[in-house]
C-alpha cells in the first residue's frame, strides 16, 4: 500500500482509486486491502457497511483472512445484520485454514455463549491454539483462564507462561498482569522491582491501568524508591483517559497534599469526576468533605445524600456514616431503626466501629428489639478486631449475663468475626 501519509493527500485519493478498480474487476488482494481501509478510516472516511461488502467479497473468493473478519463482523453485527450460523461458518472455515484471528474469535464465542452454547474448556482450546499460532490475545486469555481456572485448572506458573508471551509482544494488558504476579508473588517469587518494570512498560503504551499501578508502587515505595510527585504525575495520565481509581487517588492526594499543593478545590473535583462512573468511594469522600467542612461550607443534607449514593453501592464505610447520620439526626430525620439497618450492613462486611455501634443498639433496644445475647456478641467480634473502646461496654454487658449466655455470646461473637471478613476497601 506504500507509505502511510495523511488521509486527504492525493497520493492515498489516487491509491483509493486504483484500488477500487481492481476490487470492482475482481482481485481478491485489493478487496481485502479496501475493506481494511474502510474498516480503519485509512485514505477514506470510515464506513463499516463497505468495509463488510468487500471483505465479503474477497472471501467469497477463498481469501482466508477477509473469511475472519467478515466472520467477525456477522457475529458482533458490525456493519452488517447480526447473524451467527453465517459468522460461524466464515469463521470455521477460515480456522481450517489455520487463521488465527478466527480461531480465537471462536473462543471468545465459546466463552461468552455468543452464537454458540457457552463452554469455557472449548474456549479454551480455541486459544490455545491461536495463541501456538502467535495470536498474542489469545496468549493474554490464556494466562487470564490460568489464574482463574476458567476451562482449565487453576496454575499460576502456566498463567505467568502465557502472560509472558502475551506481555513481551507487546500486550498491555498483560502486562500489567504480569507485574501483578511479581508483586503478589503468584507464579513467581515476589519481585517488586519487576512488578515495576512490567507496570512501567504498560503504562509507556498510555494503558491507564499501568499508569495508575505505577503510581500506586512510586506511592508506596515498591521497587522504587518512594516518590509522591511521580505518583501523581502517573496518577494524573491515567486520571486523564478516565481512569476512576486513578482520579480517586488523585483527589486524595489534593486533599492531603501528598506530592502536589492541597487543594480542596481540586480533590473535589477529581472526586466528583470518579464519582460519575459509579466509584462508590469517591462518593464516600465527597460525603465526608460536605460533613466535616474540608475546604467547603459544612452541609449535613448534601453529605447524607452522598453517603447513601455510597451506601447503596455497598461500601461499608459510608453505610456506617450514614448509619451515624440517622441515629444523630445529622442531615437527616433522626431514625434509630435506618441506624440500625446501616450499621447491619457494615457490621456484615467486617467493619469493627459498626459492630460496636450495633452492638450497642442491641443492649439498649435502640431501633431493633433489646438482646443482650447479640449485642454483646457484636461487641465481641468488634474486639476481637482491636476496636479499643467496646471494653468498657463489654465488662457491663457481662455482669447482666449469666454463664451459659455469656458462653453463647462469645461464641456467637467469634463466629462473626470469622463469617464476616473486612473486605473492604481502605
Amino acid at each position: 500500500m506504500g507509505s502511510r501519509s495523511s488521509p486527504n493527500t492525493k497520493g492515498e485519493n489516487t491509491e483509493i482509486t486504483f484500488l477500487l478498480g481492481q476490487a470492482r474487476s475482481g482481485d481478491r488482494h485489493a478487496q481485502l486491502t479496501l475493506a481494511g481501509h474502510y474498516d480503519a478510516g485509512y485514505g477514506v472516511a470510515r464506513d463499516m457497511g463497505l468495509a463488510a461488502h468487500w471483505y465479503l467479497a474477497a472471501a467469497q473468493q477463498g481469501s482466508v483472512a477477509a473469511q475472519a473478519r467478515i466472520g467477525s463482523k456477522y457475529l458482533h453485527g458490525i456493519g452488517v445484520e447480526q447473524d451467527f450460523d453465517k459468522a460461524l461458518q466464515w469463521l470455521r472455515m477460515a480456522a481450517s485454514a489455520d487463521d488465527g484471528d478466527a480461531i480465537a474469535e471462536l473462543g471468545w464465542s465459546y466463552q461468552t455463549g455468543t452464537g454458540q452454547k457457552k463452554n469455557v474448556r472449548k474456549a479454551y482450546k480455541c486459544y490455545l491454539r491461536a495463541a501456538d499460532l502467535g495470536h498474542v490475545t489469545s496468549a493474554f486469555n490464556l494466562g487470564y483462564m490460568c489464574a482463574e481456572g476458567i476451562g482449565t485448572e487453576q496454575d499460576y506458573s502456566r498463567a505467568m507462561h502465557w502472560y509472558t508471551q502475551a506481555a513481551g509482544q507487546g500486550n498491555p494488558q498483560a502486562q500489567v498482569n504480569m507485574g501483578d504476579m511479581f508483586a503478589r508473588g503468584l507464579g513467581t517469587k515476589p519481585n517488586d522491582v519487576a512488578a515495576v518494570e512490567w507496570f512501567r512498560r504498560a503504562a509507556e503504551q498510555e494503558y491507564p491501568k499501568g499508569q495508575f499501578n505505577l503510581g500506586h508502587m512510586y506511592a508506596t515505595g515498591h521497587g522504587v524508591p518512594q516518590d509522591e510527585a511521580a505518583a501523581v504525575r502517573w496518577y494524573r495520565k491515567a486520571a486523564i483517559q478516565e481512569y476512576s481509581r486513578a482520579q480517586f487517588e488523585l483527589g486524595l492526594c489534593y486533599l492531603e497534599g501528598r506530592g502536589v499543593e492541597q487543594s480542596a478545590v481540586e480533590a473535589m473535583n477529581w472526586f466528583l469526576k470518579a464519582s460519575f462512573h459509579d466509584y462508590p468511594r469517591a462518593r464516600y469522600q465527597i460525603g465526608r468533605m460536605y460533613a466535616e467542612g474540608l475546604g467547603v461550607p459544612e452541609e449535613p443534607v448534601e453529605a447524607v445524600h452522598w453517603f447513601t449514593e455510597a451506601a447503596e453501592a455497598g461500601y461499608a464505610r459510608a453505610q456506617y456514616r450514614l448509619g451515624r447520620a440517622y441515629a444523630k439526626g445529622e442531615g437527616t430525620t433522626k431514625d434509630n431503626g435506618q441506624a440500625c439497618k446501616w450499621y447491619l450492613k457494615a457490621a456484615r462486611q467486617g467493619m469493627a466501629q459498626a459492630q460496636y455501634r450495633l452492638g450497642l443498639c442491641y443492649i439498649k433496644g435502640s431501633g431493633v428489639e433489646r438482646d443482650l445475647v447479640q449485642g454483646y456478641a457484636w461487641l465481641y467480634s468488634a474486639a476481637l478486631a482491636g476496636e479499643a473502646q467496646v471494653l468498657r461496654a463489654l465488662n457491663k454487658v457481662r455482669e447482666q449475663l449469666d454463664v451459659g449466655a455469656l458462653i453463647d455470646a462469645e461464641r456467637l461473637g467469634r463466629r462473626y468475626r470469622s463469617e464476616f471478613a473486612i473486605h473492604d476497601p481502605e
